[in-house]
């Protein structure tokens, strides 16, 4: 990779949580960091904490909504004008829902933000990315540990089941990286999957009864004090699997690559290696893409 100083790093959702923490550490590197958010006002906030907490004046706010296929190509298309390269994009904005909602593209919102969105903004800065020397595309996963991909049950058709759609929608992702990684027009841009672990964040606090399925209710009681506030704590700690999978250097070259929270190599569900499980996953993804552009 370039020397850290000149590198510029893209953190999606980097106004609070993990992604926070995430761009404190990779600014302290000395790198250019690029923080996106829905919010404006929050932005701001994250931003002047960002700085303080790195003591750097290299961390900017770029304004974005991934919910929506014209939100996201809108961000991608921010993020080009913003910056001519871009060396690491951390594709860490994630949903989380006690019900299901589906999106403006009528899509479940989990695979709408946490698999489409990911997916489809790398593919727009694709420009930006090709042109760093090494450049690195880390998609952050979460729930529990890699599960196997159910290519019938992508957008929840067989029933909402609150934190088993996260995690589900998460273990698509994951097979989706490693589609990715194997593209013909990424080659030489790097692709790894990290997992952050368990953390206190506003998304994990707001986590209700209602969201856990069938035997779980049981720990609520066990939840509630797991993902107590900590101060940010937590939060910090997980970032520490982002901020290496973005900066060390015995990554360069690295790709297909799955890292858990502790940045030790580990495999995936052997589904999320099938190539018939991805063709499933991109062909919901092609489709969806392509109702977008034929409705303008």
């Amino acid at each position: 990779m370039v020397d850290t100083e000149e590198r510029t790093v893209v953190i999606t959702g980097g106004t609070g949580g993990i992604g926070l923490q995430s761009a404190v550490g990779i600014a302290k590197t000395g790198a250019r960091v690029l923080v996106t958010g829905r919010s404006r006002e929050r932005g701001e906030a994250a931003l002047q904490h960002i700085a303080e907490a790195a003591r750097s004046d290299r961390v900017e706010l770029v304004v974005g909504d991934l919910s929506s296929i014209a939100g996201v190509d809108a961000l991608a298309e921010a993020l080009c004008a913003a910056t001519e390269r871009i060396d690491v994009l951390v594709n860490n904005a994630g949903y989380f829902g006690d019900e299901r909602c589906d999106s403006v593209d009528g899509l479940e919102m989990h695979f709408a933000v946490n698999v489409l969105a990911p997916w489809r903004l790398t593919m727009g800065v694709l420009p930006a990315l090709s042109k760093a020397p090494a450049a690195r595309v880390v998609n952050v996963t979460g729930g529990d540990k890699p599960a196997a991909v159910d290519v019938d049950d992508l957008q929840a058709e067989k029933g909402f089941r609150g934190l088993m759609i996260y995690t589900h929608s998460k273990s698509a992702l994951e097979s989706l990286s490693m589609a990715l990684a194997a593209e013909p027009e990424p080659q030489g841009i790097c692709v790894n999957v990290g997992f952050l672990g368990r953390a206190s964040t506003a998304m994990a606090r707001g986590m209700s009864l209602q969201a856990l399925p069938g035997w779980m209710k049981l720990f609520w009681p066990l939840f509630r004090l797991m993902f107590a506030e900590d101060g940010g704590k937590s939060a910090a700690k997980a970032a520490r699997s982002t901020i290496w999978a973005a900066t060390a250097p015995e990554l360069a070259g690295v790709t297909a690559r799955y890292f858990d929270t502790n940045t030790r190599e580990q495999q995936l569900h052997p589904s999320a290696y099938g190539p018939d499980v991805q063709r499933r996953i991109l062909a919901v993804v092609d489709a969806a893409t392509s109702g977008a552009r034929g409705t303008g």
